[in-house]
């Protein structure tokens, strides 16, 4: 009796293993896709398009503010409003036209990416903007590296003070803001 007890805990901590090995294969091959495919097929996008690239490449200090800059231009006849932004992570923000774009015009959708609370290293970021008769993917990526304190016998700690980064997509030419934030 107590062999046969054993024998079913020891084969039944083996799956469990096994599961936890395969959910963690699964979730990592699942970040490789993810970076791989798009979300958003090219002939889904609809009467908005990306002026220049929908990907923007930045790299950044642990607790920045990456501010990116995406101008869009509606190729309808008609009117099309923005219903929502859906990004894929709770550190990255975005403002939008609530009003419309009218038809012929330009206008911006900006994603801000916080990246206080985000682990260093790699980061890939997506923003899922749905409209009117489509949807299109923005995106966000690059490297966040620590800035250790630089601590000098007999004087007063440097501490890194984050900034915001602004960062326009290929089509304008980039700068970053020296504005430090509070």
């Amino acid at each position: 009796m107590f062999g046969l007890v054993f024998k079913n805990y020891v084969f039944i901590n083996n799956i469990k293993i096994t599961s936890l090995v395969l959910a963690f294969l699964g979730c990592s091959i699942a970040q490789t896709l993810k970076a791989q495919i798009p979300l958003i097929a090219e002939d889904e996008q609809g009467s908005l398009r990306v002026i220049g690239k929908n990907i923007i490449n930045q790299d950044c200090n642990s607790g920045d503010v990456i501010e990116a800059v995406f101008p869009i231009s509606n190729i309808s006849t008609d009117t099309i409003y923005i219903s929502q932004v859906v990004p894929d992570c709770v550190c990255t923000h975005y403002a939008f036209p609530e009003k419309g774009i009218p038809p012929g015009e330009i206008d911006t959708i900006y994603l801000f990416l916080m990246s206080k609370n985000v682990p260093p290293g790699a980061f890939y970021k997506r923003a899922i903007v749905d409209f009117n008769d489509g949807s299109m993917e923005l995106i966000i990526e690059g490297n966040i590296s620590v800035v250790r304190p630089i601590i000098k016998p007999g004087e007063r700690p440097i501490i890194y003070k984050p900034k915001q980064i602004r960062v326009l997509n290929s089509t304008q030419k980039e700068k970053n803001s020296d504005e430090k934030l509070h």
